[in-house]
């Protein structure tokens, strides 16, 4: 093996200039030692062989051909800043009048060719003098996309994410081979960034309770769907989408203020929301009998959709949800925190329901899950925030944990999950690293009929993109409903205004 290496070194990699014979790699300028190195190691590793005097250059863009085969891509350099900024995307308006970085270990070759691809000067891009993690509020950095984690927060560059297109996004630097033989290195495999193909993308929203006005609206509009409509694509687009929902569908369902039904019908906004895996810890699926809601999750499995939180049974109800897709197995565990056996919502041995918390129940499950999956999501159905007040008003108490919310969240996480996040809040709350480790104390509402309030109008979808196991990142998209309960992404302002409240209630 020394010997082949040797020999590929001496023919193929040892400096040369164009006059020198064949079998040699001339790299131009545009080319870091780094860069150099990593084609050179790539050629070795995958065994490739040409003959004739290849030269080498390195091309930047902003932008790559959608569809098309980018071996040859040495790194996507992505904006990123403080996980807990309010800002959302950088345009390249803003990029003239911000503190921006790069790693302190970035070529000058690196660092001169991203600036002019981002149009700006080659001195704005200033090595960062710490961790990417300690990045003021309004500072930006562009790093290597193989460097992300749930410590920094990746942005949108001129309103495309790169981590949902992959080929937008980001600054990439991708390797030209031209020159006699150049076909023998056109399939040489350089990229060890996220791609579609690596990464499992899993979207995570609040409550759904599909019922009270909601079924009047749907008469009206002629059909269920139209609650979807402008959010179901957004929802579908991801290898596996969860809803958290709260009541069960029964025929000829008659609802009252606080006992809930879905007639069977509404499922199509589900199906339109391209829903593969239902959460059931929440506090409503028995109102009407708990033969209705065996009856739903029945109807949940022939549709091949996936349940955790609840079950037939109290057994059934405490399994994980392991999805082993893309190279990554993430494991989910759900619980009903707020209810009592005796209020009815929780499963039986052999009744449908809800999954009871307990310290000793989530210790155990998690430690079971660990054997099986990379990474343990726990979702807890936690209390209800909001005071029933007249009038259109505000609950800024509700923005933060409530209870002794953050005190249990943050035991989960010691017990060994991995993220923790709160259902049935009904509004969005804060989210927080603690330990290094996720939490996100409420996602708020998806679907359901609450206008009394405009918290309660509001939710967020959390989406997780996962590479060989690992949690990358965790993007947050704000939603909200209008008064015909019609659910959509915020506008940048709206979404602003919403995680600035998050920002001040941690």
């Amino acid at each position: 093996m020394l010997a082949a290496g040797f020999w590929v070194y001496k023919n193929l990699l040892a400096p040369t200039t164009p006059e020198q014979a064949a079998n040699r790699l001339q790299f131009n300028a545009s080319v870091s030692p780094a860069e150099q190195q990593k084609i050179q190691q790539a050629i070795i590793e995958q065994e490739k062989t040409y003959r004739g005097a290849v030269s080498v250059n390195v091309e930047t863009k902003a932008e790559l051909e959608a569809g098309a085969a980018h071996n040859s891509i040495l790194s996507a350099y992505v904006p990123v800043t403080n996980v807990y900024a309010v800002r959302q995307m950088i345009s390249p308006s803003e990029l003239s009048d911000i503190d921006l970085f790069v790693p302190a270990d970035t070529d000058d070759v690196v660092r001169s060719a991203l600036a002019k691809t981002l149009g700006i000067d080659g001195e704005k891009l200033q090595p960062l003098s710490g961790p990417v993690e300690e990045l003021d509020d309004e500072a930006v950095a562009f790093v290597p996309a193989e460097q992300l984690s749930p410590q920094i927060k990746l942005l949108a560059l001129d309103d495309k994410y790169y981590l949902d297109s992959f080929t937008s996004g980001a600054v990439f630097r991708y390797a030209v081979f031209s020159g006699g033989m150049a076909s023998g290195l056109s399939d040489l495999a350089l990229n060890d960034y996220p791609t579609k193909e690596t990464t499992l993308k899993v979207n995570m929203t609040g409550v759904t309770a599909l019922t009270r006005e909601m079924m009047r609206k749907m008469h009206s509009v002629g059909g269920p769907t139209f609650f979807s409509e402008k959010i179901g694509p957004f929802l579908a687009d991801a290898d596996i989408t969860h809803v958290s929902n709260e009541v069960s569908f029964k025929e000829n369902c008659e609802y009252s203020a606080t006992r809930f039904c879905s007639p069977p019908e509404m499922i199509e906004a589900l199906k339109a929301s391209g829903v593969d895996l239902v959460e059931l810890t929440g506090n409503h699926n028995n109102d009407v009998g708990s033969q209705y809601n065996t009856e739903t999750i029945n109807l949940y499995h022939s549709l091949g959709w996936h349940t955790v939180g609840g079950g037939l049974n109290a057994e059934e109800a405490r399994k994980p949800y392991i999805a082993d897709l893309k190279g990554s197995k993430v494991a989910f565990l759900a619980y009903n925190f707020a209810d009592a056996p005796a209020s009815g919502a929780i499963a039986g041995p052999s009744t449908a329901g809800a999954n009871p918390f307990s310290f000793e129940a989530v210790e155990s499950d998690v430690a079971a899950a660990k054997q099986q999956a990379d990474f343990v999501i726990v979702n807890i159905q936690y209390w209800e925030c909001y005071a029933y007040p007249d009038g259109y008003v505000e609950f800024p108490e509700c923005d933060a944990p409530i209870g002794q919310q953050a005190e249990v969240f943050r035991q989960v996480i010691d017990l060994g999950a991995d993220m923790v996040i709160g259902s049935s809040a009904h509004q969005p709350q804060t989210y927080e690293l603690y330990k290094g480790k996720p939490i996100y104390y409420g996602l708020g509402n998806l679907y359901f009929d609450q206008t009394r309030w405009p918290g309660t109008e509001r939710g967020i979808i959390l989406t997780h993109y996962f590479v060989g196991g690992k949690l990358i990142q965790t993007k947050l998209s704000p939603t909200v409903y209008d008064k015909n309960f019609q659910t959509r992404l915020m506008t940048n302002d709206e979404a602003t205004y919403l995680l600035r409240r998050l920002q001040v209630a941690r």
